[in-house]
């Protein structure tokens, strides 16, 4: 008795689906209870072993692609993944996760569907298109970012707490033209942000799992990299062994990013960093979090900047690193994973799509360019919540 209709199905496209995913063969057995040999055959083109239209529809949800996707005739072209300065390149064939494989894709759809909606409405959206070379100073990068983004240290030392800093950062990248998405369900063990420099709107993609300082310092990171004309995935870790030109790269953008968020002459004219002389070791974690307060910014970011202006040496910088390390570490294990939690999703897709790209979908749908049920899967959420979306992203304006 068959167990269903079986799924007429191009075999190159089940198998690249799967790869494109970051799923193995053996993964997908162990999914689908079935032995490795099965799923080969369903990909080897043999018509007696195919998916059957239940299973297609599982697979096309695991994939996060559309049924249609595995009715194409051919797999088509796609972009290849960003540059990996995570590790060395011995090591990178296994670090693309099926969820952070996601999210770049999710990224890319979102920047594809900007440039077409911008042009369907005619709309004169930011676009970015600057740019810098490796061999201009880091410390010229972080003005010319300041200047970019019209920030002053009057502004940025108002701002507030470690969060409020992250929203003002956030909002003047994106008016430069720079979409900025969240994602979620990777850990920040794996990667912190990425980059796609595509102009005239590339994205910065940022892992909502970090502190509201980490993920500060990330999009200025990553910012770096897109003004670099980059793609990227990275951690922010310009310690762990490279290839020389990866790891002076990654060294190039934590500079820069360092000295567009605490630039050199209010940095050495603070109260707390003026008072000391010389490489010292002595510095009170209650200095450190002054120092780092006063800009928005990570303790470590802090010590950080204190080395490159030989304020302290690098044995205390990596100690300090380690403690704030060892803190992030303890304390997200002993946070309670059972806090009840009511996600409001209109304020999940603002938070996470950024008021850019929620307010370009908005106008489109106002329009009448996309329907209700088009808004509701760009922003992820339910079409009854597109109205919360639209009242949330106007009170952002």
């Amino acid at each position: 008795m068959a167990k269903g209709i079986p799924a007429i199905v191009e075999p190159s496209v089940l198998q690249w689906a799967r790869e494109s995913a970051g799923y193995t063969v053996e993964d997908i057995a162990k999914r689908f209870k079935k032995d490795p040999a099965e799923i080969l055959a369903w990909e080897g083109g043999d018509p007696e072993d195919r998916p059957f239209m239940g299973q297609l529809r599982d697979l096309a949800n695991l994939y996060k692609r559309s049924i249609s996707d595995f009715y194409l005739p051919a797999p088509p072209q796609e972009r290849p993944i960003p540059h990996d300065f995570r590790r060395s390149p011995g090591d990178v064939a296994g670090l693309y996760t099926p969820d952070l494989r996601k999210q770049l894709r999710f990224a890319r759809e979102r920047q594809e569907l900007v440039k077409a909606l911008s042009e369907e409405l005619h709309e004169s959206l930011a676009t970015f298109t600057q740019k810098i070379t490796l061999g201009t100073n880091p410390e010229n990068v972080g003005q010319f970012i300041r200047t970019l983004l019209n920030v002053n240290y009057s502004d940025q030392s108002q701002v507030g707490d470690d969060r409020a800093a992250y929203f003002f950062w956030r909002a003047r990248i994106e008016q430069a033209g720079i979409l900025i998405f969240q994602f979620e369900k990777v850990p920040s063990e794996e990667v912190w942000g990425f980059s796609l420099a595509e102009r005239p709107f590339p994205v910065i993609g940022i892992n909502i799992d970090l502190s509201p300082n980490a993920r500060t310092f990330t999009m200025l990171h990553e910012m770096v990299h897109i003004l670099l004309e980059e793609n990227s995935i990275c951690d922010i870790d310009d310690y762990t062994p490279r290839p020389p030109q990866e790891l002076h790269i990654e060294v190039f953008c934590n500079h820069a990013a360092a000295a567009a968020l605490m630039p050199k002459t209010e940095f050495l004219i603070h109260p707390i960093v003026s008072a000391s002389h010389g490489e010292a070791t002595d510095w009170q974690d209650i200095e450190i979090q002054q120092i780092a307060r006063s800009f928005g910014t990570s303790r470590e970011a802090a010590v950080r900047r204190l080395l490159t202006f030989k304020k302290t040496t690098q044995d205390f910088y990596l100690e300090k690193r380690a403690q704030y390390q060892a803190q992030f570490k303890a304390q997200k294990k002993n946070a309670s994973p059972n806090t009840p939690f009511r996600r409001d999703y209109a304020q999940r897709a603002v938070s996470n799509l950024g008021h850019s790209f929620t307010g370009l979908i908005l106008t489109s749908y106002n329009e009448k360019l996309i329907t209700l049920a088009d808004a509701a899967k760009y922003l992820d959420v339910r079409p009854h919540k597109v109205r919360k979306v639209q009242e949330i992203n106007l009170r952002r304006q």
